[in-house]
């Protein structure tokens, strides 16, 4: 994004309960990554290798490719100032030459033609107004025969949950105009091969991958059934009642305290092939 991109996601000071924030962005990459890694490495993923985290946030998923590529680098690209920071200090001990922090924008990175041999988008095209620029300056950055990786979502497939909450899909639904409202599109994944193709990407594949209670317990995932601490700017904003907002919540501890509950979350893989021999 350039500084005149709009962003759906939080700046900074803007998350009325900032601890969760980041708790909840530590486990959404830690229970994914398992299964991430296997396909990353599927995909191409090699020790050697120089990676960009294009939206890298505060730097957990940065740490986790720095632990796989050690014969390689990796370099972080994030325009907010405050996830930045944050990066910077929670990456403090990994210093040195196969770490490069930058901040600036997925749209418009200033990072040098060519440099790159696989590039991770990670939940950030839902976030912004011009996924199709950003997937073209990726192409950019990317070697001739170089890798772009998107993980993405599509909330019409989101995942599932059982018993049902009843009150989550209203919560949903206003959460993703709110989004939208802001300049975002939960809906993204689906248009995310058809931007790749445009953008000049070959060979483009789609894989999903699903997180589960019962694989991980529900302690990994309920964090992203907390109603209250993630609707709390759309309550600031009137965006949704706290009646809605206090019934779901009863909802979702009843959810949790059945021993027959059941959820899982579902992320959706998007990689193409920068065509060899073009020097863009």
């Amino acid at each position: 994004m350039t500084t005149t991109t709009r962003s759906s996601y939080y700046s900074a000071g803007e998350h009325p309960h900032p601890e969760y924030e980041l708790n909840r962005l530590r486990e959404q990459a830690l229970v994914f990554w398992p299964k991430e890694l296997r396909n990353l490495q599927r995909l191409g993923l090699r020790p050697d290798m120089d990676v960009l985290d294009a939206g890298s946030g505060p730097g957990f998923i940065t740490e986790q490719l720095l632990q796989n590529v050690p014969e390689g680098s990796v370099t972080g690209l994030e325009l907010d100032t405050g996830l930045f920071e944050q990066s910077r200090s929670y990456l403090a001990s990994y210093e040195g030459p196969r770490l490069n922090l930058v901040r600036g924008s997925i749209t418009d990175a200033p990072l040098p033609d060519a440099r790159f041999d696989l590039a991770l988008a990670r939940l950030v095209l839902q976030h912004i107004a011009e996924p199709a620029q950003a997937l073209s300056e990726l192409g950019r950055v990317l070697r001739p025969g170089g890798r772009l990786v998107v993980a993405d979502a599509d909330d019409a497939l989101w995942g599932s949950i059982h018993p049902d909450i009843p009150g989550l899909a209203e919560v949903m639904e206003l959460r993703r105009r709110h989004q939208a409202q802001r300049g975002g599109n939960r809906y993204v994944g689906r248009a995310v091969p058809a931007m790749m193709r445009a953008a000049g990407f070959t060979d483009i594949t789609v894989e999903a991958i699903a997180v589960t209670s019962d694989e991980l317990g529900m302690a990994a995932l309920a964090g992203h059934l907390d109603v209250r601490a993630r609707t709390a700017l759309m309550v600031k904003e009137g965006v949704i009642s706290e009646e809605l907002v206090a019934r779901t919540e009863s909802e979702v501890t009843a959810f949790l305290d059945d021993p027959v509950s059941s959820f899982m979350l579902l992320m959706f893989l998007y990689s193409g092939t920068k065509p060899a021999g073009e020097p863009r």
